[in-house]
């Protein structure tokens, strides 16, 4: 049933989208490689390789757009987006991602997390039961999505105490800025983080939760070269566990620091779909990182 706030998130959210589609089409235009990627002396490693930091920048350009037609309700354009994203990795320049992400950040604001979870219901209906099936053909197995990011500068203290603090004090646009699929994460008063994201190659949006105090029953493995740790334990609503998260840091010889950010997926998910989450890792928590620096 069409309700009178059902009408009003829909059309705000149209109205919001488009503006940000317009400002990512202007971005394109004025774009250039050094725009929106400064260089904090970042360097990331997926499955080992070192990549170019572009590499990262030009997923996250993609994420934009398709992040930009959900919002919009634009079904097409997120599925065409979605394949875009996993397909076409060399084929796409670096746009203007300051324009582009203070034009999405407009957009949820706009929005507002309520008006988004209306917004994504039928995605996270779905998407919960993809994770209960999930899990239940997993037997209880994980497999691992894993990235490490080195930074030149900073400290695994000071970096681990800022994002700390970021959590504790709820700054919801330091968590949710950093990555287009980022929709909502808030922390509740309970301590727990709730998240609606679109994770790895996923093509709907979830939500779950992050309980960052339940260490004992974090299923990815601890990593000893890496002394400093932050890990929780990654829950549905009813408290059905589907998943974790346990990210490790250590100073570097040499000066700035190192961190491994690791994430517990069921085992019989696609490869795909962890493939395409080290590149989230990689732009949420070089984003981070690069945050921290400034």
């Amino acid at each position: 049933m069409l309700t009178r706030r059902r009408f009003m998130i829909g059309t705000v959210g149209v109205t919001a989208a488009g503006v940000a589609a317009a400002q990512l089409r202007t971005a394109t235009a004025l774009a250039s490689p050094a725009q929106g990627s400064p260089d904090f002396g970042l360097r990331t490693f997926i499955e080992g390789r070192l990549v170019d930091q572009v590499e990262v920048v030009e997923w996250e350009r993609r994420r934009l757009s398709v992040a930009a037609a959900r919002l919009r309700r634009d079904h097409g354009g997120v599925v065409i987006g979605e394949l875009d994203s996993l397909l076409a990795h060399a084929e796409i320049s670096v746009d203007d991602l300051s324009t582009a992400r203070v034009a999405l950040a407009q957009v949820r604001l706009m929005i507002g997390e309520d008006g988004l979870r209306e917004l994504l219901a039928a995605d996270l209906l779905a998407s919960e039961a993809a994770a209960r099936a999930g899990i239940a053909a997993s037997g209880g197995h994980w497999q691992y999505a894993i990235t490490e990011i080195a930074s030149s500068r900073g400290t695994a203290q000071g970096f681990l105490e800022w994002f700390d603090s970021a959590r504790v004090n709820n700054e919801r646009a330091v968590w949710t800025d950093a990555c287009p699929d980022h929709y909502i994460i808030a922390t509740l008063p309970d301590g727990r983080q709730e998240v609606v994201e679109v994770t790895g190659g996923a093509m709907l949006a979830s939500q779950f939760f992050v309980d960052y105090a339940d260490t004992a029953g974090v299923m990815v493995p601890s990593d000893p070269a890496f002394p400093l740790t932050v890990c929780g334990v990654a829950s549905l609503s009813d408290g059905s566990v589907i998943g974790g998260v346990r990210h490790q840091f250590r100073d570097e010889p040499g000066g700035g620091f190192r961190g491994q950010f690791k994430v517990a997926f069921p085992a019989a998910l696609p490869g795909l779909y962890i493939a395409e989450h080290r590149w989230h890792l990689a732009c949420e928590f070089g984003n981070w990182i690069s945050a921290y620096l400034r």
